[in-house]
This record gives C-alpha cells, sequence and structure tokens, in this order.
C-alpha cells in the first residue's frame, strides 16, 4: 500500500472520528438555556429597548447643563432720505457673529420630574426585559422536555411494533397447525398496521418537538444531538403563602406596572410645574461687520422670567390626561396583583395534582404489565384469543405513555411554578 493511500485513510478516519464526535454530541438543559439566551432574537429586542430607555434618561439630564450656541446675524437696509447728508443715504449692510449660552436656572421642578419620569420609564423596560428572559427560559424548559416525552413515545411505539410483529408469528404458526382461526392472524396483522401507524405518528411528534426547541432557542434544529436525561424527579418546598409574597415582589410584569404607576406620578407633578414661571440665564459675545462697524464688540448679560398667564388651555387638559393615565396604570397593577396569586395558586395546585398522578400512573403500568403478561402467556398456552392479547397490549402501551406523560408533567409544572414566582 502506497503513502499516499495509507494518508488518506488517516485523514479519513480523523473525519470520520470527528463527524462521530459531534453526532455523539449531548445537550443537557443547562447548555440549551445557555444557547437559547445568547441567541434568542427576542431577548435582544428587549436588550435594545432598555439601551433606549437609558439614553432617554441621559437626555433628561440635559437640563443640569448650560445650552453653547453659535449664532449670525446678517441685516441690510437702503434709505432714500435726502433731506440730509447726514443720513447718508444708501445701501447699508451690518454681519454679527455671536457665542452665546444659556442656562435653567429654576423651574419649579420640572426639570426633576422629567428626570424621574425617565429613570422610571428605564425599569419598567428593564422588568420587561426581565419578562422576557423568564418566558425564554420558560418556553426552552418546556420545549426540552416535550423532546425527551417525544423520544419516550417513540421508544414505546417502537416496542409496540416489535411486540405486534411476535404476536403475528405466533398467530401464523398456531394457524399453520390448525390451533387458531385465520380471523387470529387477521387481527395480529391489523394490530401491526395500527402500531406502525402509531410509531410514525410518534416519529412526527419527535420532530416537532425538535423544532419546537429550536424555535424556543432562537437556532436552527440542531444536527446529530440528543437530550440528557433528567434523573430525580423534583419536589416543592415552602408554604402557598410564602411563594405568594415571593411572586409579589419579584413578578416582572408586576414590578413593570409598578414602574409605570411611578413614571405617570412624575409627569403629573411635571405637569402641575407648568402652571408656575421659569428663570432661566443668557450671555451672548458677538462681532459686527458691516458699513458701519469694523470688528466692533458686541455682548449682552441677561435673566428671563418666564410667566405663563394663558394657553387655552393646553396645560389643564394635559394634566387631566395625566390624571387619567396614572388612574389606569394603578387599575392595571391591581388587576395584574390578583393575576399573579391566582396564576401561582393554580401552578401549585397543578404541581401537588402531579405528584399524585405519578403514583397512580406507576401503579397503572404495572396492572396493565401483568395483564399483557398474563394474556400473552394464556395466547401461548392455547387457551386465550389475539383479542385479549391486543387488548392487553393496548392497555399496557396507552398506561407507559400515561407514565411518561405524567413524569415529564411533574417536571414541567415544578418550573411552571417557579416562573409563576418569577424565579429562573
Amino acid at each position: 500500500m502506497g503513502k499516499k493511500t495509507i494518508l488518506w485513510f488517516l485523514m479519513f478516519g480523523l473525519a470520520w472520528g470527528g463527524v462521530s464526535r459531534v453526532q455523539a454530541e449531548e445537550w443537557d438543559l443547562k447548555t440549551c438555556l445557555e444557547l437559547g439566551l445568547k441567541h434568542n432574537p427576542a431577548l435582544r429586542a428587549a436588550a435594545e429597548a432598555v439601551n433606549g430607555a437609558e439614553a432617554r434618561v441621559r437626555q433628561s439630564r440635559s437640563g443640569y447643563y448650560p445650552y453653547l450656541f453659535a449664532e449670525t446675524d446678517y441685516l441690510q437696509s437702503k434709505s432714500s432720505s435726502s433731506k440730509s447728508v447726514s443720513l447718508n443715504p444708501g445701501k447699508t449692510e451690518l454681519t454679527t457673529y455671536y457665542l452665546g449660552l444659556s442656562q435653567n436656572v429654576y423651574d419649579f421642578g420640572r426639570r426633576e420630574n422629567k428626570i424621574q419620569a425617565a429613570q422610571e420609564d428605564l425599569k419598567s423596560y428593564s422588568w420587561s426585559l426581565r419578562d422576557t428572559r423568564l418566558s425564554i427560559i420558560d418556553a426552552i424548559r418546556q420545549a426540552y422536555f416535550g423532546v425527551l416525552l417525544a423520544e419516550k413515545v417513540v421508544q414505546v411505539r417502537k416496542e409496540d411494533v416489535e411486540r405486534t410483529k411476535e404476536h403475528l408469528r405466533q398467530a401464523q404458526g398456531f394457524y399453520q397447525v390448525g390451533l387458531k382461526a385465520k380471523i387470529d392472524v387477521t387481527q395480529a396483522e391489523v394490530a401491526v398496521i395500527t402500531a406502525q401507524k402509531a410509531f410514525l405518528q410518534a416519529e412526527n411528534q419527535r420532530k416537532l418537538a425538535w423544532v419546537n426547541l429550536a424555535a424556543a432557542m432562537g437556532m436552527d434544529p440542531p444536527p446529530g444531538v440528543s437530550l440528557k436525561e433528567e434523573q430525580d424527579l423534583p419536589t416543592l418546598t415552602g408554604k402557598l403563602e410564602d411563594l405568594q409574597q415571593e411572586a409579589l415582589e419579584k413578578d416582572p410584569i408586576l414590578n413593570r406596572l409598578r414602574a409605570i404607576v411611578r413614571y405617570w406620578e412624575a409627569a403629573e407633578k411635571q405637569a402641575r410645574s407648568e402652571f408656575f414661571p421659569t428663570l432661566s440665564a443668557s450671555a451672548k459675545y458677538g462681532r459686527n461687520y458691516g458699513t458701519y462697524y469694523e470688528n466692533d464688540e458686541t455682548w449682552n448679560v441677561g435673566l428671563q422670567l418666564n410667566i405663563p398667564l394663558f394657553s387655552g388651555f393646553l396645560k389643564k387638559n394635559k394634566l387631566e390626561e395625566i390624571r387619567s393615565a396614572l388612574n389606569q396604570a394603578k387599575a392595571n397593577e391591581e388587576s395584574q396583583r390578583r393575576t399573579v396569586l391566582a396564576n401561582l395558586e393554580n401552578q401549585y395546585l397543578n404541581f401537588l395534582l402531579a405528584e399524585k398522578q405519578i403514583e397512580v400512573a406507576r401503579e397503572s403500568l404495572r396492572r396493565a404489565k401483568e395483564n399483557l403478561e398474563l394474556a400473552e402467556g394464556r395466547y401461548k398456552a392455547g387457551v386465550g384469543n389475539m383479542l385479549d392479547v391486543t387488548d392487553a397490549r393496548n392497555s399496557f402501551f396507552q398506561a407507559e405513555t400515561d407514565y411518561y406523560q405524567a413524569v415529564y408533567g411533574l417536571i414541567t409544572s415544578r418550573y411552571k411554578v417557579d416562573r409563576a414566582v418569577g424565579r429562573e
């Protein structure tokens, strides 16, 4: 064998080993969460909204700083008077260049309340980001265990197909030696077709579960990846009252609504301050160039007191609008508070139910397995019929599917309690 051939086989072996390692890659829940929080575009969009709110806070603070400006004025006039030579009839031009600044001295809290409103607006967007993060985590968890459940159902349906084929072989053997009627073979053939159909449906559900997981993570469906099985069943500690108190403190939507209430409270104060005067200062320095000027200096310094007298009821109606928005925000906060408590209680009760269903499903599976073994034994002994075997087999695989659904239902219901509380 030549050196090139040996080298080619070595390179092929390394490449194949790399492919095998990729195909054998296994993700746990933590890995899926990390990838999802990194790639999901909804989280990036919420983060950019927070960045925009932070910029608005910085904008609101501009009132503490002076406004520096450059200005130029150009004036042209023409006189046609001939009564006096001193009037110097003719065209006159004047150009003035200014450098000036103005500063808000006192405005009865307009500036401070504007900053407070912007800060509360930032908090509301921050809580929206938190809510988006928790929603993504919850969606990934539900989809992750949805894939694991689909994998179990595929395994159950695959075993069902193998078992029905074995029953078909038994029925054919009994029919060939004259111990069973042709109807047993027909029933067994129908059972095989039904089991194969259920297996194909389970395979499709598994593919859909992977699509849902990829969508929750914000990624394309990963090829050649398997998921790690959870080993222990979850438990729930703490009383419902303690969890409800924690939820009222941590729920992101409720906290966002609280920030919105404080935003409108600051806006109301700002609207009330519009009825009071403002005091500002300004200064300008410049140079005049023109017909009668040659680089002459000009400057002025002054204070301006602006007293609002009448604005067509604009300020009054604006204040009423803000007060209505404030009352609406308070009502939304109270409604969300009740929703948080009700949702948590529902999830808490669902978890307690899921715990009880585990025991029922486990006992049902045990009895269904015993019944199937008994039916198969009777049929092999020649004293049973295929219909009994088919019924026992259907009951067993349904009980097995129900058990896995109960297991993953318990796991997902535990995470739903965390989501209702506001935990990650």
